[in-house]
């Protein structure tokens, strides 16, 4: 502030603004999400070093976009080790709060937060991250570029070319028999879960970039680390948390928004309908 011409800040000064940050995380911790569908919800995690001494500790993330194609940021909380029952008290905690099933939940592969997912919200569609499924696949792969190359162009080809979920299968399916034939490791990283990489195609075609990976979720918390990196060691977790949220709200309130149009709006209702007959489907078997 000084070196911009706009005086010091006072020690009192900082504590009263810090202060109002932490009322601010706790009133948005506190406040009702009920009535906030969700087309999408996205769920990621970043390791902070929380307190002045010991290993770093994750920072659980929820965000999503509502059925407006408006970014909503839902939860930031302490995780420790990302743990299932870390993600699941996350998610118990949205739904305390009034959040209605999400239509897709995306996901990097963490094996816990997985588990989590199917047993918050078993209804909805389950997206792997296609972007790190492909450097899981990429990292079991000789070092050579022409093999990298062909393998990565070839995965892009079978979700980007496919109309349906199950086209998609399809082209994978392929691309896994033949890496099978020369790298096995590589074929088995692809073949684990695979139906969940193509979940995304079911929605509209100029959403389905956006739906399928975290990575707008990844370069959000990639701006939580550029500030911290500069304070070091937090003195707690409350400063911690407080901050991550500062900045994500800043980051979420100022991104655009999905664009909807109105070819769009009208496939969603049909989305809806369809959900809404396999809901009432599964219940009537129940």
């Amino acid at each position: 502030l000084a070196e911009a011409g706009l005086g010091r800040l006072s020690r009192s000064s900082a504590s009263r603004v810090c202060q109002e940050l932490r009322d601010r995380y706790r009133a948005f911790c506190a406040r009702s999400i009920a009535g906030t569908e969700l087309l999408a919800l996205f769920l990621d995690a970043v390791y902070l070093p929380t307190r002045p001494s010991g290993a770093k500790e994750g920072v659980l993330v929820a965000w999503g976009y509502d059925l407006n194609g408006k970014r909503v940021l839902l939860a930031v909380c302490l995780g420790q080790r990302e743990r299932h029952e870390d993600w699941l008290e996350l998610g118990r905690d949205l739904v305390r709060r009034g959040l209605p099933p999400p239509w897709l939940v995306a996901t990097d592969g963490a094996p816990g937060l997985g588990r989590a997912v199917e047993e918050l919200w078993p209804e909805a569609g389950r997206q792997r991250c296609t972007v790190h499924r492909l450097r899981n696949i990429l990292a079991k792969l000789p070092k050579r570029e022409d093999v990298r190359r062909r393998v990565q162009a070839a995965y892009w080809a079978a979700l980007d070319n496919a109309a349906s979920p199950q086209e998609a299968e399809a082209g994978l399916r392929a691309l896994v028999a033949e890496l099978g034939r020369e790298y096995p490791s590589a074929a088995a990283c692809l073949a684990e879960d695979l139906p969940a990489l193509c979940v995304h195609l079911r929605y509209p075609l100029h959403l389905r970039r956006r739906l399928r990976s975290t990575n707008l979720l990844e370069r959000s918390l990639g701006e939580v680390r550029r500030r911290v990196r500069v304070i070091g060691r937090f003195p707690g977790e409350t400063s911690c948390l407080s901050l991550c949220w500062a900045v994500l709200d800043l980051v979420i309130a100022g991104a655009r928004s999905l664009g909807l149009s109105e070819l769009d709006q009208r496939e969603l209702q049909r989305l809806r309908i369809e959900r809404q007959i396999d809901q009432t489907k599964v219940a009537l078997t129940a």
